[in-house]
């Protein structure tokens, strides 16, 4: 990386962090902030500004109340909490985190993210996410790449994989029971002509999903399900989500 042995480089392992997931990434007889020092020394880095640093996103993870703690007393979030303490204390140019979010709260999750945007955005700090997570994935990540079964599936912007799946998803189910499916309505196949330009479309039991690329192909439908009176039991329209462009791109792998 950047030209430097990962193997054989002792400055290069001083700008790398990391927390990877399900390995026991702490001492677990130390509290958090004695691990985050400890590791901050065995990097090369202390003084008053590493013990600042550590303090202040000690405070930021929800750790103060367990200070005193030894990690080993700790429920698996605050584990987790600690692991990412001990990656982020000495603020290392690359941060590799893999499962960041296992076992955090809804709240600690939204503090990760503000975390991880303010050290890259501050510290100029590059983080490497790997993750099942593509609800965070989303909400943070500038760039992605998509693996399959060892398979590079696309590689760029989240933006440009949003753009290539087409931007907006509808969800439409005609029929309050779950066990009839879309197809027999007599409505569907008319349905199925108003839709022009660039979309794809698959059925999932009784809902009709349909992904499209502007705002305005979708007009026709709705004006149609407004002419005929009818009043669907479920209508939803979204943008792209990174969790079903990832469903989406590996579902078009398959079916290839």
């Amino acid at each position: 990386i950047d030209g430097e042995s990962t193997q054989n480089s002792q400055h290069f392992q001083q700008k790398i962090g990391a927390v990877l997931g399900g390995c026991r990434n702490t001492n677990w007889r130390l509290t958090a902030k004695q691990n985050a020092d400890y590791f901050a020394r065995l990097h090369g880095f202390s003084g008053a500004e590493v013990n600042a640093r550590i303090n202040h996103l000690h405070t930021q993870l929800g750790l103060d109340e367990h200070g005193s703690k030894q990690v080993m007393k700790l429920s698996t979030g605050n584990k987790q909490k600690a692991a990412l303490l001990c990656a982020l204390g000495y603020a290392p140019e690359l941060v590799l985190l893999d499962e960041p979010t296992l076992g955090l709260d809804f709240t600690t999750v939204s503090e990760l993210q503000r975390i991880i945007e303010q050290q890259a955005r501050e510290q100029q700090q590059g983080f490497l996410i790997t993750s099942h997570d593509l609800g965070f994935i989303d909400k943070i990540c500038s760039r992605v790449i998509v693996l399959d079964q060892g398979e590079l599936l696309f590689e760029g912007s989240l933006a440009a994989l949003k753009d290539k799946l087409m931007a907006f998803e509808l969800i439409l189910a005609l029929d309050e029971d779950a066990n009839t499916p879309i197809q027999s309505n007599s409505h569907y196949p008319e349905m199925q002509k108003l839709w022009a330009g660039r979309y794809s479309h698959q059925t999932n039991d009784n809902e009709w999903h349909v992904q499209y690329e502007s705002p305005a192909q979708s007009l026709p439908m709705l004006n149609y399900l407004h002419q005929h009176g009818m009043t669907p039991s479920l209508l939803t329209i979204s943008t792209l989500s990174a969790e079903r462009a990832y469903q989406t791109l590996v579902q078009q792998r398959v079916s290839l």
